[in-house]
C-alpha cells in the first residue's frame, strides 16, 4: 500500500497539470468539448441523433419499399420471417419466402403464411403426351404460375359430401409451403372443423347440406389444374388476365391449345406471351427462394433531392417482399414510412425551433433593450399567450384553419403553429436577460461611442445569450416532436399518404391494429428514443456549458 499511493498521487498530481493547461491554453468551445466528451450518456445521445439525421437524409436510399405504394393483399403483414438455415440444414445466406394470405371463411380475418415459388419445373402433359421443362432464366421464361382448382364441401359424420358452390380457379405465383403436396401428387387437402366454420355454413345458402346430416368439417380439395410459363416482358396485370381467358379458353375447346392462340389473337392478345401445361402431372421441380440483396435497383427517387437514382441499400426480388417491421392496413413498408417519416417529425423541431427562437429573441431584446411602452405593450401580449394551454392553444388553431391542405403546405402550417405558441417563454428570458446585460460596462461603453441600438443589440447583447439559447433550443426541440406527433396522432397534422410517426401511431388506435399488428407501435419507440436523445444531449450540454464545469 505504501508504494502504490505515491504513484496514485503522481497521476492525479499530472491530471490536475494537464487540466490547467487545457484551462489556460484552450478556447471556450474547445473547453465544453472537453467537458461535453466526459458525459458518455450526453456524447453517446449526440451520435444516436447525428445517425437518426443521416437516415432521413437518405431515407430513400435506405428505404427497400417505396413508402407510398400499396399493396392490398398484404394488409396488416406482420415482419418477414428471414432464414439463415436450408431445407438441409446448412447455414446460408439469409433468404426469406414470399408471404401467402389465407382468409378465414366464418370470420373473415385475415392471416399470412410462408410461401414459395417455383424456380423450374418438369412436367407431363396428359392431354398431349409431352414432357415440357420450364426455369426461370432459360428459354426466355420470365415467371411460372399455376392454376389451381379449388372444391369446397362439407361432410357429415358418415361420409356424405355436401359441396359449397362450384368450383373456382385461382391463379398463383405462390402457394403455401404446407401446399407443397400440390406439386408432389397433384393435389392437397385441407380440412377444417372450426366450430364457427360450421356454424357459418347456411342451407338456404347451399341446399346441398339438405341432403346430409349436420356437417362435422369442411373439407378444401386444391389440384394443380394448369402451368402458365411468362415468355415474354410483359406488365403483371396483363398477363393475369391472359392467362385467365386463356384458361377460359382451353375449357371450353377441351385443351386446344392452337385453337386457343388463334381466339387470344382476335382479343388482340400476343398468342406467344404464354406457354402452358393443360394437364400437367410433375417429374419434378425446384423452390425459389429469395436471398437479401445489397444495392439493388427498384423504384425511383431523387438523392438528396437532386440527383435521380433507383439504387437502394437492401431488398428482394419479386415476388416477394421483404417487410421488416410488417405492413401497415394498405400492405405499405411500415419501415420505409418510418425512414421518410423521419424527415418531418425530426426536422419539424429545428424549423420550429428557429422560427420560435428568431421571434424570441427579436420581441425579447426589443422589450429588454428599451423597455417603456415597447416593454409594456410586448409583454402583455405575451402574458396573454402564456395563459392559454399550449396544448389547447395548438389545437385551437389549426382546428381553424382547413384540413384539405395539401401535405406540404400542412407541414409548413405545423411549423408555423408550433413555433408561434412556443415564442412566449422565450422572449420573457430573452428580456430578462437583456434588462441584465444592458447595464454591463461592455454595453455602456458601446452606447458611449455612439453604436447604433440596433448593433448593440445584435453584436453584444445578444451574443452573450448564446450559451442559454444553445441550451433551451436542445431542450425544446422534444415538445415540438411531440406537438406534431399529437396533432397527427388526433388527425390534425400531417395528411395521408405522406408519412410522419405521429400519423403512424394513430393507425394502432383500433382493438385489432394492437392485438394482430403491434408492429404499428414502432413509430412510437423511435419517437422515445428522439425525444430521449434529444433531453439527454441537453443536459450535457447545460452541464458543459457550466463556468465550473470549465475550469473557471
Amino acid at each position: 500500500m505504501a508504494v502504490k499511493e505515491p504513484k496514485k498521487n503522481a497521476q492525479a498530481q499530472e491530471i490536475k497539470k494537464e487540466d490547467i493547461f487545457e484551462v489556460q491554453y484552450l478556447n471556450r468551445w474547445q473547453l465544453v468539448w472537453r467537458a461535453l466528451k466526459k458525459h458518455k450518456l450526453g456524447l453517446f445521445s449526440l451520435w444516436v441523433l447525428i445517425i437518426m439525421y443521416l437516415i432521413a437524409l437518405f431515407a430513400d436510399f435506405l428505404a427497400p419499399h417505396d413508402p407510398y405504394e400499396q399493396a392490398q393483399n398484404l394488409s396488416y403483414a406482420p415482419p418477414s420471417k428471414i432464414h439463415w438455415i436450408d431445407e438441409e440444414g446448412k447455414f446460408t445466406w439469409p433468404y426469406v419466402y414470399p408471404l401467402v394470405l389465407e382468409r378465414d371463411p366464418a370470420s373473415f380475418r385475415t392471416s399470412f403464411s410462408e410461401g414459395f415459388s417455383i424456380n423450374s419445373i418438369t412436367a407431363n402433359d396428359r392431354m398431349t403426351g409431352q414432357t415440357k421443362t420450364f426455369t426461370i432464366g432459360e428459354n426466355n421464361v420470365k415467371e411460372i404460375y399455376m392454376v389451381i382448382k379449388v372444391t369446397k364441401y362439407a361432410e357429415d359424420a358418415e361420409g356424405n359430401k355436401a359441396y359449397l358452390g362450384y368450383p373456382e380457379f385461382d391463379i398463383e405465383q405462390t402457394i403455401k409451403l404446407d401446399d407443397r403436396s400440390l406439386l408432389e401428387t397433384g393435389e392437397a387437402i385441407n380440412i377444417n372443423t372450426s366450430r364457427n366454420s360450421l356454424t357459418a355454413l347456411s342451407p338456404t345458402r347451399y341446399r346441398s347440406l339438405q341432403e346430409i346430416g349436420p356437417p362435422v368439417k369442411i373439407v378444401t380439395e386444391k389440384e394443380l389444374y394448369r402451368i402458365f410459363a411468362v415468355v415474354k416482358d410483359e406488365v403483371k396485370e396483363f398477363v393475369e388476365e391472359a392467362m385467365s381467358l386463356y384458361n377460359e379458353t382451353l375449357d371450353e375447346v377441351d385443351g386446344d391449345i392452337e385453337l386457343a392462340r388463334e381466339f387470344l389473337a382476335e382479343f388482340e392478345i400476343d398468342p406467344e406471351l404464354l406457354e402452358v401445361i393443360s394437364s400437367p402431372e410433375v417429374v419434378s421441380y425446384t423452390s425459389r427462394k429469395f436471398p437479401l440483396k445489397f444495392f439493388v435497383r427498384s423504384w425511383n427517387y431523387k438523392l438528396l433531392w437532386l440527383i435521380p437514382m433507383d439504387l437502394h441499400l437492401i431488398g428482394v426480388d419479386s415476388p416477394a417482399r421483404i417487410y421488416f417491421f410488417g405492413g401497415d392496413k394498405f400492405g405499405r413498408d411500415v419501415l420505409s414510412r418510418i425512414l421518410f417519416g423521419s424527415r418531418i417529425s425530426m426536422s419539424i423541431g429545428l424549423l420550429g425551433i428557429l422560427i420560435t427562437f428568431t421571434l424570441g429573441l427579436f420581441i425579447g431584446g426589443v422589450a429588454g433593450y428599451y423597455g417603456g411602452w415597447a416593454d409594456e405593450t410586448l409583454m402583455r401580449i405575451t402574458e396573454i399567450l402564456m395563459s392559454i394551454p399550449g396544448f389547447y392553444l395548438l389545437i385551437s388553431l389549426r382546428a381553424i384553419l382547413p384540413t384539405n391542405m395539401p401535405p406540404h403546405w400542412t407541414y409548413v402550417l405545423i411549423v408555423v403553429i408550433l413555433s408561434f405558441i412556443g415564442w412566449p417563454g422565450m422572449s420573457r428570458v430573452i428580456r430578462g436577460m437583456v434588462l441584465s446585460l444592458k447595464d454591463r460596462e461592455f454595453v455602456q461603453a458601446a452606447i458611449a461611442m455612439g453604436y447604433p441600438a440596433r448593433r448593440i443589440i445584435w453584436r453584444h447583447i445578444i451574443p452573450n445569450t448564446a450559451t442559454y439559447i444553445i441550451v433551451s433550443a436542445t431542450l425544446s426541440i422534444p415538445g415540438y416532436i411531440l406537438g406534431e406527433a399529437g396533432l397527427s396522432f388526433l388527425g390534425l397534422g400531417i395528411t395521408e399518404p405522406s408519412a410522419s410517426w405521429g400519423l403512424m401511431l394513430s393507425q394502432a388506435q383500433n382493438i385489432r391494429s394492437m392485438t394482430e399488428a403491434p408492429w404499428l407501435l414502432i413509430p412510437g419507440i423511435f419517437i422515445f428514443i428522439v425525444v430521449m436523445a434529444f433531453n439527454l444531449l441537453g443536459d450535457a450540454v447545460r452541464d458543459a456549458l457550466d463556468p465550473r464545469s470549465l475550469g473557471f
